[in-house]
């Protein structure tokens, strides 16, 4: 990769960790607020993100 390339790379990459934070933290308030455990929040998460990227495949 090039320096222009690196550059753009790690922008991706920390713009996707924010968008990882931002999901924990809706994901969490969505527990908070239902009464949920976190963790099952999440894994249900995921599993509608995986069906839904299949989707566009």
């Amino acid at each position: 990769m090039s320096g222009n390339d690196d550059v753009l790379y790690n922008e991706a990459m920390d713009r996707i960790d924010e968008l990882v934070q931002e999901v924990i933290e809706i994901c969490d308030k969505v527990a908070e607020d239902n009464d949920y455990e976190k963790d099952w929040v999440l894994e249900r998460f995921r599993e509608k993100f995986n069906k839904a990227k299949r989707k566009l495949r």
